[in-house]
């Protein structure tokens, strides 16, 4: 097989491969014999099926384009390997006329990662923004720890309910159909509402608000033609509650018992107990500084980096990116992605804008990441992605060998993994490399300072 490149035009190259007459002949011959053996013809025996009979049963188009389907493959490999491209696309082709005792000839339309001229790493100067730990910090997390531990407690009190209230009640959920027909969900459960909660239900709310221990009401509201529980879409729910008191959350104090308490004898004292609390907001703040570092050597650099990026894998990761919030809108709301625009009143045209730019971004950093990756031999490796898979399995609650056979039966899945390991391990190298500022985190001004 002989090849030759008749063109190029930015990422797109265009290769002629031609096979040689006696090539096409041996390719054919070999097609009639497969066809022979795999045909069940009446009348003849696998593997000795004539080849008039062949023709006559597959057409002799049938066997051309049998031909191609086994020499092509092997054909582009070659044409891949000898021309060292790197595609991102799967290759374009147009075969031309095949016959006995002639030349074959077939274009192959390749798209292929485009080149990229990225600065010297060593020039780049990026920010590491320095986060402290305030005492006020240390105090708010402990507090929020603290509440965590709390206790929903009765109050005995007698008086009318506030929307801020925790209260006790006991409920029957009905189901209402549209015509009026009453169905028992549940009976006679107790349970703690707390009405200040920000997605409770302000039908129940506006019943139980003004009412008092003792007192009953009936909750009636509509259930969402969107619920994800087709069941109950575009009926009615009806609750009859009692309400059994009004309860408190207690906070417990911050004692040496308290600290042997949450802590399971972990931490024995309340300086102790400090003292831990603000490692951990040390350890997190340095991983927030290491994290602006990384953000700002890798946006420094792909700014100061020259590609044409593809409208292919824009185009790809535009898709990919809308998918993903299609998924998160309906998975969060239930809304489908159209409801989602007309409820936002966001525009269409100014998220499609933003849509774009964002995917531009993305495939730009990563052509970046893969051009210094490239040129400075960074790769994965089979223990790191044994690892990898490890770990995602074990953060997922995923058994590791089901995960394991999982990410190994889907190419793209495997490849997927692997280029982010090789990807992190070049941000990594990146920032070893970099001249390094480091900034005061920006505090956020009170409004006497404004």
């Amino acid at each position: 097989m002989k090849t030759e490149q008749i063109s190029q035009e930015k990422n797109i190259i265009v290769v002629k491969a031609v096979f040689e007459a006696a090539d096409v002949d041996k390719a054919i011959e070999k097609t009639y014999k497969n066809l022979s053996q795999k045909a069940n013809i009446k009348g003849f025996r696998k593997g000795h099926v004539p080849k008039k009979t062949i023709e006559l049963y597959f057409g002799k188009k049938g066997v051309y384009a049998e031909t191609m389907e086994n020499l092509l493959p092997d054909a582009i490999d070659k044409v891949i390997e000898e021309y060292e491209l790197k595609l991102i696309a799967e290759p374009g082709v147009e075969p031309g006329e095949m016959e006995d005792g002639k030349p074959f000839e077939v274009t192959l339309t390749f798209e292929v990662s485009p080149e990229v001229t990225f600065p010297e790493i060593e020039s780049i100067e990026a920010e590491r923004t320095i986060h402290t730990v305030a005492d006020e910090l240390v105090e708010e997390n402990i507090a929020r720890i603290l509440d965590v531990h709390s206790e929903i407690v009765p109050t005995y009190e007698d008086r009318e309910i506030t929307k801020n209230d925790y209260v006790s009640v006991k409920y029957t959920s009905n189901v209402v159909d549209a015509d009026g027909t009453v169905n028992e969900v549940e009976k006679d459960q107790k349970t703690e509402i707390n009405l200040g909660q920000e997605n409770m239900r302000p039908e129940i709310v506006d019943g139980l608000v003004g009412k008092k221990p003792g007192d009953s009401v009936v909750v009636d509201f509509p259930v969402e033609d969107n619920n994800e529980n087709k069941d109950l879409a575009g009926k009615a729910m009806r609750y009859d509650i009692e309400i059994l008191g009004i309860m408190a959350k207690k906070t417990p104090e911050l004692t040496d018992e308290t600290v042997v308490s949450i802590t399971q004898s972990k931490h024995k004292t309340v300086d102790e107990f400090r003292g831990e609390v603000r490692n951990q907001l040390i350890a997190s703040a340095d991983r927030q500084s290491e994290d602006t570092l990384k953000d700002s050597a890798v946006k420094k650099i792909t700014d100061a980096s020259e590609v044409e990026v593809p409208e292919s894998l824009v185009a790809r990761q535009k898709e990919a990116i809308r998918a993903e919030q299609e998924d998160r809108i309906k998975r969060e709301s239930g809304m489908s992605f159209e409801d989602f625009f007309a409820e936002s009143g966001m525009e269409k045209e100014k998220y499609e804008a933003e849509l774009a730019e964002a995917a531009q971004r993305v495939v730009k950093r990563a052509l970046v990441l893969e051009a210094i990756a490239e040129a400075n031999n960074i790769e994965w490796t089979p223990e790191e992605l044994e690892t990898e898979i490890k770990r995602i399995a074990i953060a997922s609650r995923i058994d590791v060998n089901k995960f394991h056979d999982y990410v190994y039966g889907n190419r793209d899945r495997l490849f997927e993994i692997a280029e982010k390991i090789r990807n992190r391990k070049t941000v990594d190298f990146i920032i070893t490399k970099v001249k390094v500022k480091e900034v005061e985190e920006k505090k956020e001004e009170t409004p006497a300072e404004a």
